[in-house]
């Protein structure tokens, strides 16, 4: 079973020696079309914001956000490597170079979350929806910081 994203994020926190990740969560919808946005927060550093119908998914996607990007900057703690698998499945090679991370900007961010809950299909419901904002908000994301010229290849 795999560990829901909160607990694995202050796993890893604990591992790290970083402060326990805490989370501003505000509601920017109404009632008809709830629309939450959660900062996780690390110490005075916000790491990543997610989005979702819920505080709780809102929350679960944020720390998935987080978990990603604290590892590409900090890697996998001693102990807990795991082989990496390219996106085929294929054990990637140690030569064999990632993909780079793109930088982390909170306000690009979240306009990037807030258009793409807008692009979805009304079709979505619950989980399935939230996985179509983020993969939507992640493909705008990083679409954005490529014609800023911030992400290097």
């Amino acid at each position: 079973m795999t560990q829901h994203p909160k607990n694995a994020l202050n796993a890893y926190c604990q591992k790290l020696g970083l402060p326990k990740p805490g989370y501003d969560t505000k509601n920017a919808g109404d009632d008809k079309d709830p629309l939450f946005i959660s900062d996780v927060v690390v110490g005075d550093e916000v790491v990543a914001t997610g989005q979702g119908p819920t505080r709780r998914e809102a929350e679960r996607v944020a720390a998935e956000l987080a978990l990603e990007a604290l590892r590409s900057r900090h890697g996998d703690p001693e102990g807990s490597r795991k082989k990496r698998r390219g996106r085929r499945g294929r054990e990637r090679s140690k030569s064999e170079p990632e993909a780079p991370a793109p930088p982390v900007l909170p306000e690009l961010l979240v306009e990037s979350l807030r258009v793409a809950h807008q692009r979805v299909p009304q079709g979505y419901k619950g989980s399935e929806a939230a996985e179509q904002v983020v993969r939507l908000a992640a493909e705008i994301y990083r679409g954005l910081i490529e014609e800023l010229g911030l992400l290097t290849e």
